[in-house]
């Protein structure tokens, strides 16, 4: 009897201590207070199919707030107050979070609790020193232009590149030394539009097994599929959208000749800047055999159809006005633009993101000069 009286009262106390913790085993559980604001609404959200989606509210009670819930794997989730600017990101897993969030300045809120938000800041930390490298040879390179000393100046551009490279290889590094984390599965796939099929088939090698389920291991390895149907000598995969009059063209209509398949967008600044070229490569090489397929990742049709206007784009342009959720977009993997694709006269992928002289070269060598007009 006095057995059974001590199980049941140890039995009593753990859930007890369960209920006044607020949270179970498998569970989050989020304590907060927020300096400079005693009421109003927070905002649980994250990100889904590129928009942006509330998962939880609550009121704030004398500056302060709780959520409780559960998550399969470590996410990117986003604080944010109702009808105030910003958010604060952090990763969110089942463990007793807490954060300490100035309303005023969201960016120095801190975030304890969270071992992945924990590896996801010394990885910021790491980032941000090649953000500073960068920042400081801008300084001297700005001040070299004022100064009209053109050949300091000169001399210096290889230093973004080569700080550019030491940091791309420095995250790669990363990743590929955390692969049990999701943080360094999310990394990635902020990453992916820089990542070559070689680099993206190593990442997803390197994951541990823990966190297939992670749905940032799940869209690389999509995206993974994406790529291998995208090298050189696969047939391109066909669509069909609507062209500046409504006009359904689908790019298996254009087989006969080769296709610079072209993704851009009005808003783009590196895509504006790239249409002379390709404006000039159309016109050399039109007459011989050479089109191009415009797909616009607009939103708005005036703003689509003024760029073509403007850059002298006479060649046939499609968009279904999604953005990024542009069909075409998606089944191509586009995740940056301007983004291309050279297609033989059969459909098949023969090159892909020729820009300036590479686009030269290789039409060069397809329409040879004395081929060309």
């Amino acid at each position: 009897m006095k057995k059974l009286f001590t199980t049941t009262f140890i039995l009593m106390m753990i859930v007890s201590l369960i209920s006044c913790n607020g949270s179970k085993e498998g569970e989050f559980k989020i304590s907060g207070t927020i300096a400079g604001t005693d009421t109003g609404w927070i905002l649980l959200k994250k990100r889904e199919e590129g928009k942006w989606v509330t998962k939880d509210s609550i009121q704030l009670k004398e500056g302060k707030f709780n959520f409780t819930g559960k998550v399969d794997m470590p996410e990117m989730y986003y604080l944010a107050i109702k009808d105030k600017e910003g958010f604060l990101p952090f990763f969110l897993e089942n463990s007793e979070i807490s954060l300490k969030v100035f309303a005023d300045s969201l960016e120095k809120s801190e975030v304890k609790g969270s071992p992945s938000n924990d590896l996801y800041k010394t990885f910021l930390k790491q980032d941000e020193m090649f953000n500073i490298k960068m920042e400081e040879l801008y300084t001297e390179y700005m001040q070299a232009k004022q100064e009209n000393d053109t050949l300091k100046a000169a001399s210096m551009e290889g230093g973004f590149d080569a700080i550019q490279k030491e940091q791309t290889a420095s995250m790669k590094k990363f990743i590929l030394d955390n692969g049990k984390s999701a943080v360094a599965a999310y990394l990635a796939l902020s990453n992916a539009y820089a990542l070559e099929l070689k680099e993206l088939q190593d990442i997803n090698k390197a994951f541990d097994p823990s966190i297939a389920n992670s749905i940032y291991v799940k869209q690389l390895k999509e995206r993974e599929d994406v790529l291998i149907k995208l090298q050189p000598g696969n047939m391109a995969p066909d669509f069909t959208l609507n062209d500046t009059t409504g006009k359904s063209v689908s790019l298996s209509s254009l087989k006969g000749k080769y296709v610079l398949l072209d993704f851009w967008a009005s808003w783009c600044g590196p895509c504006r800047a790239e249409n002379p070229n390709v404006v000039e490569a159309y016109k050399k090489y039109n007459a011989k055999g050479f089109t191009v397929l415009g797909v616009s990742l607009d939103n708005e049709k005036e703003e689509w159809l003024k760029a073509i206007a403007k850059d002298g784009l006479t060649w046939t342009h499609v968009s279904d006005l999604q953005g990024w959720h542009c069909s075409a977009g998606k089944t191509y993997g586009i995740m940056s633009i301007p983004s291309n694709f050279l297609l033989d006269q059969e459909g098949k992928i023969v090159g892909s993101n020729l820009r300036g002289e590479d686009l030269n070269k290789k039409l060069a060598e397809l329409f040879p000069e004395s081929e060309a007009k």
